[in-house]
């Protein structure tokens, strides 16, 4: 049985001044979560499928590219506490 790849949805916008990328890991009830400033070299190479040309979008990313753009992900489970 193949193991279904966890997806996390991020936001980015590309800074005009400076050229980096301002990457942040939403929640699931899209308010805002981490983010993280990624210099734009770095943001390519980990995220090949975005056009270099992209300003700004929202995206899925594999948790392996959240962890390499520099998030810190918990990939153990959590149990609630009651």
């Amino acid at each position: 049985m193949e193991k279904m790849t966890q997806l996390l949805e991020v936001s980015y916008v590309r800074d005009h001044q400076t050229g980096n990328f301002f990457v942040t890991l939403l929640r699931q009830d899209y308010r805002t979560g981490r983010q993280i400033v990624v210099l734009p070299g770095a943001f390519f190479h980990i995220l090949p499928q975005v056009n270099h040309l992209s300003i700004s979008n929202l995206i899925d990313i594999t948790v392996t590219q959240a962890i390499d753009l520099g998030f810190i992900i918990d990939q153990e489970p959590v149990e609630a506490i009651a």
